[in-house]
């Protein structure tokens, strides 16, 4: 699995739907000061799955009238563990059980999967590279 973050600048609006058109899973947006910040996640192995999916991104993107700089698109390789996952579903049942009996313990353990998961993927990634805006899409 891959997570890539883009810097994305232009006209106003958000490309959560275009991100999810080009095959990821949209995790975290932010507008800063006209500079936007997406953070997504692909599951895929291939590398080059990867960035057919950011070009196919960045062409979305362009047709809204976005673009990029030399740091478009940060690729980060996300190794999937179950440590966070499995941790997370325990602590969130437990505590769920304690407060809230059993519709607690569900909802806990749902709610510590989430967070183990996200737990995971901060924790298990390292940088693979970085990517610019494609020259083709340029003026």
């Amino acid at each position: 699995m891959y997570k890539v973050s883009f810097k994305v600048q232009g006209s106003p609006g958000n490309l959560l739907k275009e991100l999810k058109n080009s095959g990821f899973i949209p995790v975290y947006f932010r507008n800063n000061n006209g500079i936007e910040n997406y953070v997504a996640l692909i599951r895929s192995d291939d590398l080059n799955e990867v960035r057919e999916a950011i070009l196919d991104f960045a062409l979305l993107a362009k047709r809204r009238g976005k673009f990029g700089g030399r740091d478009f698109a940060t690729i980060f390789k996300v190794d999937d563990k179950l440590m966070g996952k499995a941790f997370g579903t325990t602590i969130g049942g437990l505590l769920g059980l304690k407060f809230a009996g059993i519709p607690g313990l569900l909802l806990g353990a749902l709610g510590g999967l989430l967070a183990g998961e996200i737990m995971d993927v901060q924790l298990g990634e390292k940088v693979v590279g970085v990517e610019q805006w494609p020259v083709s899409l340029t003026g």
